[in-house]
């Protein structure tokens, strides 16, 4: 970020990472994932606490979610329940937006999709395009020659950032 920042390619912006596993998952119990627990930690007390105590622009135009792998899972969810919160969305291995999941077009500035070429990289392309023909501002980025893996989402994230808050 800090190249980014030097090489005049962003503007500076808060980065907050924090861990999303408020459920006890074991190994194939995906499915009984629920999102309400995280949702409500991020949404009711991190966002306001970071808003409280950081120099933020705390409007929904002037924020992000994204998530690698399973915080894919759970951007794709948030995002999607609460629209008055996010208005860039990104999915780093972490699946696809479909247009009618989403309510309110108007509410979505940027929504980014990516994958390591070693994954499933032609769902991200299509569901790009999908989104593109439906008038969202959308882009897909595939990491070549990198699969599930961290290599991809640092990559990805370079791509990602130059488009945030544009």
């Amino acid at each position: 970020m800090d190249n980014l920042i030097a090489e005049g390619k962003i503007k500076p912006f808060i980065i907050v990472m924090t861990y999303g596993m408020t459920n006890e998952i074991k190994y194939g119990g995906l499915a009984s994932f629920k999102i309400e627990p995280f949702q409500t930690v991020l949404v009711d007390e991190l966002i306001p606490y970071i808003d409280s105590n950081f120099r933020t622009i705390s409007n929904q135009a002037n924020r992000a979610m994204a998530g690698l792998s399973m915080g894919g899972m759970e951007t794709h969810s948030i995002t999607l329940n609460k629209p008055d919160v996010f208005s860039h969305y990104a999915l780093l291995s972490g699946g696809t937006y479909k247009p009618e999941e989403i309510k309110d077009k108007s509410k979505v500035k940027l929504i980014f999709i990516s994958c390591g070429s070693r994954e499933r990289p032609e769902s991200v392309k299509s569901a790009v395009k999908t989104l593109k023909d439906a008038g969202f501002n959308a882009f897909s980025y595939v990491s070549e020659n990198t699969a599930h893996e961290f290599l991809t989402w640092r990559r990805s994230f370079k791509e990602l950032a130059p488009l945030l808050f544009q």
